[in-house]
């Protein structure tokens, strides 16, 4: 695809995309439309650049900017590239306004048009140097204010010119002279000198470093709504004002890198004072633009403007003035690039015919894979972004507005019911993350650091009833100890019938315990239960109907549930371990038959036993050596390895020293602390508490999820009772009777433009 055919083709695509995106901001603006912020904004800034390159399309543009800092040689490069010693390029600042140069192809074509400021623009201009402090300029101003006000006056000149020369004296007195070109808002030059293709458009704008807003807002727009870039750099690395060249073209042109489109000409080599200093400036250029905007070598050209003037016999009286002797600077240039032949020194060494083969080429070649490039972009971006807008909004509005409200009449529960399908997957998917992050501990992300899930609760909550019941056992214990040991002291203290008669009576005690602990854990999990159901009713809006479909019958049926199902999991675990540490003495036959009987049961606890003291890390050898096994040195070291032994609460527990009476205290106490040492730490866990609490949490989960077609019912109930927090979520469509007769007719233009842009694409693909 050539330029022209590319131009007509991205013209047509770009006309149709920026029509829709017309109508899909209409429709987003309004309010009842909800359409997402995001979606409108990116609308909005998409189609800033689409304009601009549309405008330029048609009027069958492609502008280059000639960009750098004052002084840097952008008007003698573009003298140089024009053959024409033209624009002015003095010592001091030589260009005070932008310079747009235009290729056409006839001769008769070409003219000079000078548009003067405005007085508003004129004013505006010495408010900016009043405070940029421009002092300066604004002296100038006043010493010429009858030229200045003249040129106001007579408004925009047009200078027809057959040869460039004859527009000189005129485009000098508009551009450069101070008396006159302040009062000019640009010029342009139109000639056929520029290029060979139509349509080339060169901006010749002042340096960004001249001190004065104006100038950089007009690089920024310029760079903004350009195909290719012209930086004209006088130094080895980038200035900060050159740095803003790459940020404005990035910003004007987010579709196209700054690689795709500029390039580099590194001015005045012939300044440098050696060929070894050319290299190392070239190549230290080269480095800096690699890095920076990852610019190729093949896009930067180094040489001298000026140079091409002088050897070719182009430069006028000032510019020899400027830049030196002919002979000089050809003997310069013969010294800095090794090149003899004075032909090939004009060409290579002066960079200018080079610099524009490589223009050519890209206009040639490489612009309209970069149109396409920064078209498609654009356009894609458009159509995608109007077209969801057109599927969140037809989803609650219809097209036609005369069916609007008829509409809504009749299928406010089927969009209802459509809705309601989505939340329902939104309901369930927050019940599944509100399940593992507080039932079972997958993602913590939203617990703080002193938060437990339910499942921590409830073995925390199983610990402190552990506490506190065996806090009441021990009390109980005691208290009933001296009327036990009594009873059996006829006519002497009988240690082994006191000591059986006491564990008696404690395991009675403790069969009571495991019974409170299995129905205080039942309450437990019963809070916990009731905690995910209050949350599962704020899923569904508070809604009374949840806890009564979930809980069957009554919370006690309920709790008399869990507290049967945890006692037979309980007592399967514990009642062994109390039988085998409280029916017997230490060493007695029953002990010991209690140990046979139990078999294989005895030694599952081990399993699960998670506390640090090795003595209780297998409970049927703490049942053989009770007590011993924790404060006898010899015994732990013979049976555990162990040296230290446990701090007995500063109980002398030598056998010589320890009565009868004692003796018994001594081992009963600690049968009851190894008891409770395995309710804390294996119990639990081999009674599998945790997964029977997840089991029953999880059967609350599945309960609630099973019963979808409940909820769709208790959802639309509370939708047609009004519920507050229902109508907070719901769209406002579904709120009111009333139909938006103004979101259909602006959805139906929308959908008219994209079956419209659809239809093209299929007439434009037929025809390829």
């Amino acid at each position: 695809m050539d330029w022209k055919t590319a131009s007509s083709y991205y013209e047509t695509r770009l006309t149709d995309a920026l029509n829709i995106q017309r109508h899909a901001v209409n429709l987003a603006n309004l309010p009842q439309a909800e359409v997402p912020e995001k979606l409108k904004q990116i609308l909005l800034q998409e189609a800033q650049p689409a304009r601009r390159q549309l405008e330029r399309l048609k009027k069958r543009e492609f502008r280059i900017a000639v960009v750098g800092l004052e002084k840097a040689g952008k008007s003698t490069f573009v003298n140089a590239w024009l053959e024409c010693d033209l624009l002015p390029a003095k010592g001091g600042r030589c260009t005070f306004t932008t310079t747009q140069i235009y290729s056409v192809q006839n001769e008769s074509e070409q003219k000079l048009e000078v548009q003067a400021k405005t007085e508003d623009e004129f004013i505006k201009l010495l408010k900016e140097l009043e405070k940029a402090k421009a002092q300066e300029d604004i002296n100038t101003i006043h010493t010429n204010e009858i030229t200045l006000k003249q040129v106001r006056k007579e408004g925009n000149r047009t200078f027809p010119f057959t040869r460039l020369e004859d527009i000189r004296e005129p485009l000098k007195k508009y551009v450069a002279d101070e008396k006159y070109a302040h009062a000019v808002l640009e010029a342009r030059l139109y000639t056929n000198k520029l290029a060979q293709a139509e349509g080339i458009v060169f901006y010749d704008v002042p340096g960004l470093d001249s001190g004065l807003a104006k100038h950089v807002d007009e690089a920024q727009e310029m760079l903004s709504d350009c195909d290719a870039v012209i930086l004209v750099q006088r130094f080895t690395s980038l200035r900060e004002k050159e740095l803003e060249i790459i940020k404005f073209t990035e910003q004007g042109d987010k579709n196209v890198t700054v690689a795709d489109k500029l390039f580099v000409f590194l001015s005045r080599i012939d300044s440098l004072g050696s060929a070894e200093a050319m290299k190392t400036h070239i190549q230290e250029a080269s480095q800096d633009w690699l890095k920076r905007a990852n610019l190729p070598e093949h896009r930067i050209v180094s040489g001298s403007a000026g140079a091409y003037l002088l050897l070719n016999n182009i430069a006028g009286e000032q510019t020899k003035l400027e830049i030196g002797d002919a002979n000089l600077i050809q003997s310069h240039l013969q010294r800095l690039t090794g090149i003899d032949d004075a032909e090939i020194l004009k060409t290579d060494a002066t960079g200018i015919p080079v610099i524009k083969e490589k223009i050519f080429n890209y206009i040639n070649t490489e612009r309209v894979a970069i149109l396409k490039k920064r078209c498609e972009v654009s356009l894609n971006t458009i159509i995608s972004t109007s077209e969801e807008i057109y599927r969140l909004v037809s989803k609650n509005h219809p097209e036609n507005p005369e069916q609007a409200k008829l509409f809504a009449e009749n299928n406010q529960r089927v969009l209802f019911a459509e809705w309601w399908n989505q939340k329902w997957l939104v309901i369930k998917a927050d019940l599944q993350k509100y399940y593992d992050a507080y039932v079972v501990n997958k993602a913590l992300e939203n617990l703080t650091a002193n938060s437990l899930t339910q499942i921590e609760k409830f073995r925390e909550g199983y610990l402190q009833i552990v506490d506190k019941e065996m806090q009441k056992l021990r009390e109980e214990t005691f208290r009933k100890k001296d009327t036990i040991f009594l009873a059996n002291s006829n006519p002497a203290f009988d240690r082994m019938k006191a000591n059986f008669a006491w564990r008696e009576d404690l395991y009675n005690d403790i069969s009571k315990l495991l019974a409170a602990i299995a129905r205080q854990l039942a309450l437990e999990l019963q809070n916990e239960a009731l905690n995910l159901v209050e949350y599962m009713t704020s899923l569904l809006w508070g809604s009374n109907q949840v806890k009564a479909r979930l809980i069957e019958n009554s919370e006690n049926y309920f709790l008399s549930k869990l507290e049967s199902s945890l006692s037979v999991l309980f007592l399967r675990f514990a009642r062994p371990v109390a039988e085998v540490l409280i029916r017997g003495p230490v060493n007695s036959d029953t002990r010991n038959k209690i140990i046979k009987s139990l078999g294989v049961d005895i030694e599952i606890v081990d399993n699960y036993y998670s506390g640090e003291e090795p003595a209780y890390s297998l409970l049927k050898r703490y049942v053989k050596y009770g007590s011993d096994l924790l404060f006898n040195s010899e015994i732990r070291q013979q049976v555990l390895g162990v040296t230290e032994i446990v701090n007995p609460n500063s109980l002398n527990v030598s056998h010589e020293f320890i009565v009868e009476q004692q003796a018994v205290i001594f081992e009963v106490e600690n049968d009851i602390n190894a008891f409770e040492e395995y309710l804390r730490f294996a119990i639990f866990n081999a009674a599998s508490f945790e997964s029977y609490c997840i089991q029953e949490l999880k059967g609350l989960v599945d309960s609630f999820r099973e019963k979808e077609g409940t909820w769709t019912g208790v959802a639309l109930n509370e939708w047609l009772q009004g519920n507050p927090l229902l109508l907070a979520e719901i769209p406002n469509n579904l709120k009111s009777q009333e139909s938006n007769l103004e979101v259909s007719e602006r959805l139906r233009q929308l959908s008219i433009a994209l079956k419209s842009n659809i239809m093209e694409s299929r007439r434009r693909g037929q025809e390829d």
